[in-house]
């Protein structure tokens, strides 16, 4: 017989190794070492192989060994940082994640690595980025394109693009995850009966999958069909994923059974979950203690899942940043033709102010669209950053952005809350935008914005004292644009909504020059799906208990007392 090649045993230690023969594979994987000792693949193998059979500190070894031997390898580096994770070390998984990416940032095995990590913390946006780079030059990577369009999804700026989904399934026509993602994305855009539609042909595929078991749950209860989607997830425990106990949490607060919503979170909590997973649930079982006026285990679950929150966020930069604008925007004077067809309503302010409530009610004039969060002028402003964006606004900005609207009504709202940092440039690209800033009592904001789950991109949510430290720069913008452009907002107080619908919102509507509407005041009934943290808020008749939220928290507000 003859000698069998290196190349030869290490497929058939291979085969072992996928078989579960790990003794085996382990064998010839040595017997190899010992000829080659500085073999890269091979100490990878063996770490691999070790980690596979739940011997993660015999891998760390394997991998540390091999990392000292190749200098930092970015693949090396990637599967040391994946060892850590696994044994709950997450913080130092990450940093060595970071910097696998930074040696080797269009490898798309490091790439997809690194995204990966950056899902499991909720931060969409930086995988979005990282994937991004990687698919510039490996344009048909099945497995990047679609982590893409996961991580689209997950960085909660809408619409979201279907490029990416719809490649994904190109790709790959007889897999269900990239259509899941696909409905996830027409979920996310409300396009009801697409989403449906593509839950439907991925559960055919997989009656398993949990994406599109829960997205189909979500749906329904979005169109009213409550005990369909109960009789639906039913079939399906609570522990088999987050994103199913989250549905059935939704489903039982809506049903009035908070009980029961407790329940499914501590079931899907007593497992082994990534930290922005159980953060996720903290952030949900503190909103349903609130429910049952259990204040004081609200705030601590809601301090666990905040601690846990994947994201920092930078303070100093952000206040340097409000500086740059401040001094970029002086006054300056329109540079594009102001005529233009839908004419844009900016809804600003700080999120949790009414935003999304407020583009629910307009959405129900017959003469204005809703675009929901729309992110282009944060995409003109990195591709030009201040001061040359306000000095020197591309020509055609004004009409990409009207593309994006997608509306061929009379008027069109766009509720990115904040594009309160960017005014000065809206009223350079429209002068006759019109602009509403929706105010709320700053302790309420505060608290909900502590109380609900941000990405990391709004990492400050997490923390009070950057919390603070947003809303304070928050506030001195508003000032700066109020003293430069005294007559272009028009503001709008949570509490006036609530406490006077019918008068504020006829105030607002003769502001945008339209008619009042009737159908304004029943914005609850319109067949639309939101998706901020205030989805099921707006699909209900207006109601005050929010008004005053923050007096059952007050022993628990630290830093927030500065802003009464």
């Amino acid at each position: 017989m003859a000698k069998q090649t290196g190349q030869q045993l290490i497929q058939k230690a291979g085969k072992y190794h996928s078989e579960g023969k790990f003794g085996q594979a382990e064998k010839i994987y040595k017997r190899l070492l010992k000829a080659n000792p500085n073999d890269l693949t091979l100490l990878r193998l063996l770490g691999m192989l070790e980690r596979d059979r739940q011997q993660p500190k015999a891998a760390l070894n394997w991998f540390r060994l091999a990392r000292q031997v190749s200098g930092d390898d970015p693949v090396i580096l990637s599967e040391l940082a994946l060892t850590l994770e696994q044994i709950g070390q997450s913080d130092k998984a990450m940093d060595i994640a970071e910097l696998a990416i930074q040696k080797s940032p269009e490898n798309p095995s490091v790439a997809t690595f690194f995204a990966k990590m950056c899902l499991a913390r909720g931060l969409g946006s930086r995988a979005v980025q990282s994937l991004q780079f990687t698919i510039e030059n490996y344009p048909t990577h099945q497995e990047a394109i679609l982590l893409l369009a996961v991580a689209i999804n997950s960085t909660g700026t809408l619409p979201i693009p279907l490029d990416y989904a719809n490649k994904a399934i190109e790709l790959n026509p007889q897999e269900a995850i990239p259509l899941a993602t696909l409905g996830t994305a027409h979920r996310l855009n409300a396009n009801t009966s697409e989403a449906l539609d593509a839950y439907e042909q991925a559960l055919n595929l997989d009656p398993n999958l949990p994406e599109a078991i829960a997205g189909k749950a979500e749906i329904l209860e979005s169109l009213g069909k409550t005990a369909e989607a109960e009789a639906f997830l039913a079939n399906f425990p609570s522990t088999h994923s987050v994103s199913i106990a989250l549905a059935k949490v939704r489903i039982a607060r809506k049903l009035n059974t908070p009980e029961t919503a407790l329940n499914v979170i501590d079931s899907a909590l007593n497992q082994l979950l990534s930290p922005h997973h159980k953060s996720n649930l903290l952030m949900h079982k503190g909103r349903v203690l609130e429910e049952l006026q259990r204040y004081d285990e609200a705030w601590k679950c809601w301090e666990q899942g905040n601690a846990l929150h994947g994201g920092t966020f930078p303070l100093e930069e952000h206040i340097k940043l409000v500086d740059t604008i401040i001094g970029s925007c002086r006054g300056s004077d329109p540079r594009h033709d102001p005529r233009h067809d839908p004419t844009p309503i900016f809804i600003v302010g700080m999120f949790r102010s009414g935003t999304t409530l407020l583009e629910q009610i307009l959405g129900a004039h017959p003469e204005i669209d809703v675009a929901g969060e729309v992110n282009q002028m944060l995409r003109f402003v990195n591709e030009k950053p201040y001061p040359e964006c306000v000095e020197d606004p591309n020509q055609s900005w004004s009409s990409q952005y009207l593309n994006r609207l997608e509306s061929n009504n009379r008027f069109c709202t766009d509720k990115m809350p904040l594009n309160y940092m960017h005014l000065g440039l809206i009223r350079t690209l429209f002068p006759n935008a019109k602009i509403i800033h929706t105010t709320r009592c700053p302790l309420d904001t505060c608290v909900s914005c502590y109380a609900n789950s941000f990405t990391g991109t709004h990492a400050y949510t997490s923390n009070l004292a950057d919390l603070v430290g947003v809303y304070q720069q928050y506030q001195r913008i508003m000032t700066h644009w109020n003293e430069m452009y005294p007559e272009l907002l028009f503001e709008v107080q949570y509490e006036s909504i609530v406490n006077d619908l019918e008068g504020t919102i006829k105030e607002v509507l003769n502001h945008i020059g339209v008619g009042f509407e009737p159908a304004c005041l029943e914005f609850y009934n319109v067949n639309r799906i939101a998706v901020t943290p205030s989805a099921d808020q707006v699909r209900k008749p207006i109601y005050t208990s929010s008004v005053g939220r923050h007096k059952h928290f007050e022993k628990n507000l630290g830093e927030l007392t500065v802003l009464k």
